[in-house]
């Protein structure tokens, strides 16, 4: 009954966390308002807050990867590439959980019906526009070209995707057909200044020697830097939702 269950399921998500108490519930209720009791994989580096004991109360399966506290872009890229190969679905989406892809079963089901195999995506840096976090009320935001991320792929035909740092780009090996449509891609970082300085603060601090020496997010060490992107987004922030 559990394999036929798992069957049956359209995608399996995987995203990856560090204290990220504040957004996984959203995160969750996101893809499982669109593809109904799908199946969630959060790959947790030893969060320190709540992030485990909601993602497990709400059926997620977490898998605890230890960095020795720091932040490990190369650690982060190796799951990417190879986390999604043991899913029993076709599909399988793989994200940072403040990148919330938007797309439901109906539509994925009418990409596969027109063959793609790789979804495209239109990112957006949403922004909160009141000092209070608001997430169910977020709706504004700005283009971000950089988080035109391959999201959402067949694994059926995509043998490897090759993402690099970030998961900005990628290489996928197979068969390539990439969907006509761009679906909204959502990066909830910005909610208000205060939570976007204490995160990349906290991060910053996290860096590993890697990461310091490839010059890989080193953009999380630049609080000024921080507070004028919060600015300039806020500023020129459009309805998105």
């Amino acid at each position: 009954m559990w394999l036929k269950t798992i069957q049956n399921k359209m995608i399996t998500v995987y995203t990856l966390a560090y204290n990220e108490e504040l957004l996984i519930q959203f995160m969750i209720d996101h893809y499982r308002t669109r593809f109904l009791d799908c199946r969630i994989v959060v790959y947790d580096n030893m969060s320190t807050d709540e992030t485990v004991k909601i993602a497990l109360a709400n059926g997620c399966e977490v898998i605890p990867f230890d960095t020795n506290n720091e932040f490990q872009d190369r650690r982060h890229m190796d799951i990417k590439n190879s986390c999604w190969k043991e899913a029993k679905t076709d599909w399988v989406l793989m994200s940072d959980l403040d990148e919330l892809l938007d797309i439901n079963e109906a539509e994925l089901k009418i990409e596969e019906g027109l063959k793609t195999t790789i979804i495209k995506s239109e990112g957006y840096d949403m922004v909160g526009t009141q000092d209070k976090i608001d997430l169910l009320n977020m709706k504004y935001g700005t283009r971000s070209e950089g988080y035109d991320k391959a999201y959402l792929f067949n694994k059926k035909f995509i043998r490897e995707i090759n993402y690099w740092v970030g998961s900005h780009e990628c290489k996928p090996i197979g068969t390539v057909i990439y969907s006509k449509r761009a679906y909204k891609a959502y990066h909830y970082s910005y909610l208000n200044k205060g939570y976007i300085l204490a995160k990349r603060k906290r991060n910053g601090k996290r860096l590993s020697p890697e990461n310091l020496k490839n010059g890989w997010s080193t953009v999380l060490l630049y609080p000024k830097e921080t507070i004028k992107e919060y600015d300039d987004i806020r500023q020129n922030a459009v309805k998105i939702r």
